[in-house]
């Protein structure tokens, strides 16, 4: 079985977070930023070897799939 890492950005105080687990990764000011940073550390998670995604934690509570490593194309930035 392959381990899974599933990276979840959600509101956080007057910022976004980036999750893996019970632990915070990063805080940053703009969604999109959190964003672009949980896609870089998932895009290494899938390179080695792992399933890897990225959620959107909404006001609601509902998760929204950001990324999933398979389904979606690497970044050029990497």
């Amino acid at each position: 079985m392959n381990e899974q890492d599933i990276y979840i950005v959600r509101a956080s105080g007057a910022g976004w977070a980036v999750h893996l687990n019970s632990q915070t990764l990063g805080v940053f000011d703009k969604r999109p930023q959190a964003i672009q940073a949980a896609v870089m550390v998932a895009q290494a998670s899938g390179r080695a070897g792992r399933v890897s995604g990225v959620l959107s934690e909404e006001a609601g509570g509902e998760m929204f799939p950001i990324w999933q490593v398979g389904r979606d194309s690497y970044s050029a930035l990497n």
